[in-house]
């Protein structure tokens, strides 16, 4: 027998469905949601609560449903919400823009006056986009710049960190600050290097060098053989300060050193400086200030960068889980739905108009922010799976929606789930994951080629995730392994 199809016999016979009478209906859907009453049944998670829905989109009957109408924390499952509405109203073609502009007088290769920066949201503005775009702006002569470097962030508000954020404690990437320009996620790179010899002191490195972010460092070079051990924190200083604290050893014998990403505090002025030094390593020296201000009436563009298509964001966004992304649409949708600057608010009532347009009413849900970090956001499996049933059905969107989610056992955040089982390669889903919280939702082709849309929902359980994973692959692989009029023979 096949190795997926031993895999789901086991399973079976762990569930021991007992020889009671079927539930109404066809014979198949009957075994079939035996079987996930009985996985559900016998699943070991303690007060756990447990949702669970399965839709089925030939038809859009309900296939089963356990605690489906409950509202859950859904941890980053809202990210199925926040990428559905924008493709819903933003289109899968749309482009985020980052453009330069100058004052108008410019003598030979000087521009006399500011250059000015002004974001739109782009959640995609890394290290060689930012080179990218400054190159640009060389290109167009300039060598320097007698004014400022004045950075526009009016696209959106000035608040930087979204509901669910003060909940946050500490400074990792994962929480980062948003802004209408932001570089590298929010975040800058922190590299520990050994030094010349045992006992010397530890080579720190930061990216990018820029005044904002200051270290302070007693890591020194362990012996042969040691390992490394290095403990790096940053905490807010003085303005837009960002001071890095290191401590530890590292081994004289790792090349590699330690590498950590940390949340830079104020994304604006970030990514000012960041500009401005590729700039200065381009050859543009600026002799005014980096500052916060508005792009002149007069100015000339200079340069514009666009980001990837929407569909290409997105599919990085939902694959990979990343909050700094899910946020950045959320504001966008905000400014370019509900009127500039976009706000957290603004891009939650257009997501809430989506919803209702799909038939999902306000007031059934919770949505405080986009990326689902924290003890914010409220939402019912049935509704998720009424999300995804209308993307599948929108077909200007649906092939752009569906690819954007992770595959079982070969992309994204399932990579290692679902291996040699049913649902390897059959079941495209979004993962939410926070302390005693796991989420899984997404679609399933079945064994006869239909598809399924499921949404399963744990919150509550003390113990360890992969325990709530085993659950959630289990429902996943047997919705996999269903045939439509095929009854499952009794293990």
């Amino acid at each position: 027998m096949h190795r997926a199809r031993l895999a789901l016999t086991s399973l079976m016979l762990l569930v021991s469905v007992p020889a009671a009478a079927a539930p109404e209906g066809p014979p198949s859907e009957a075994r079939l949601r035996q079987v996930l009453e009985e996985i559900v049944k016998n699943a070991e998670l303690g007060d756990a609560e447990i949702g669970v829905h399965v839709r089925s989109l030939p038809d859009g009957r309900t296939l089963f449903s356990k605690g489906s109408t409950k509202l859950f924390n859904p941890a980053s499952n809202v990210k199925l919400v926040t990428t559905a509405a924008a493709l819903w109203y933003l289109g899968a073609a749309y482009k985020f823009k980052t453009i330069a502009y100058r004052d108008p007088k410019m003598h030979g290769s000087t521009v006399e006056g500011s250059l000015y920066v002004k974001g739109f949201g782009d959640p995609t503005l890394t290290d060689e986009q930012v080179f990218g775009f400054v190159n640009e702006i060389a290109l167009h002569g300039i060598t320097e710049v007698t004014g400022d470097l004045v950075l526009d962030e009016s696209f959106f508000d000035s608040v930087y960190e979204g509901p669910g954020w003060e909940q946050e404690h500490g400074d990792r990437s994962y929480a980062p600050s948003m802004g209408a320009l932001a570089v590298n996620f929010g975040t800058f790179t922190v590299r520990v290097l050994p030094g010349t010899s045992i006992g010397s002191e530890a080579q720190v490195l930061v990216w990018p060098d820029i005044p904002s972010i200051e270290v302070s460092s007693s890591a020194n070079t362990g012996g042969d053989d040691a390992r490394s051990r290095i403990m790096i924190g940053t905490s807010k200083g003085d303005g837009i300060k960002a001071l890095v604290s290191v401590r530890g050893a590292v081994g004289i014998d790792d090349p590699e050193g330690v590498t950590v990403y940390r949340r830079a505090y104020h994304p604006t002025l970030y990514a000012g400086e960041h500009i401005r030094k590729m700039l200065e390593m381009r050859g543009v020296k600026i002799k005014g200030k980096t500052k916060i201000g508005t792009v002149a009436k007069n100015a000339v563009t200079v340069a514009v960068h666009e980001s990837w298509p929407l569909a290409d964001v997105v599919s990085v966004l939902n694959k990979f889980s990343n909050n700094f992304i899910a946020e950045q649409i959320l504001k966008t949708l905000g400014a370019e739905i509900g009127g500039q600057p976009g706000t957290w608010q603004k891009g939650c009532d257009v997501a809430g108009q989506f919803l209702a347009d799909i038939g999902v009413p306000k007031g059934s849900y919770v949505l405080g922010n986009g990326s689902g970090l924290n003890d914010v956001n409220r939402f019912t499996p049935e509704q998720l799976t009424m999300i995804l049933e209308a993307m599948y059905k929108r077909y200007e969107v649906q092939a752009e929606y569906v690819s954007s989610l992770a595959v079982a056992g070969a992309s994204g955040t399932i990579t290692s789930r679902f291996a040699n089982a049913p649902a390897q390669l059959k079941l495209r889903a979004k993962t939410g994951s926070l302390t005693g919280v796991s989420a899984l939702s997404g679609y399933v082709s079945t064994r006869d080629q239909k598809v399924l849309a499921f949404s399963i929902m744990l919150n509550g359980y003390s113990g360890r995730t992969r325990s709530m994973w085993k659950v959630q692959e289990a429902i996943g692989n047997a919705l996999a392994d269903f045939k439509s009029g095929e009854v499952v023979a009794q293990p």
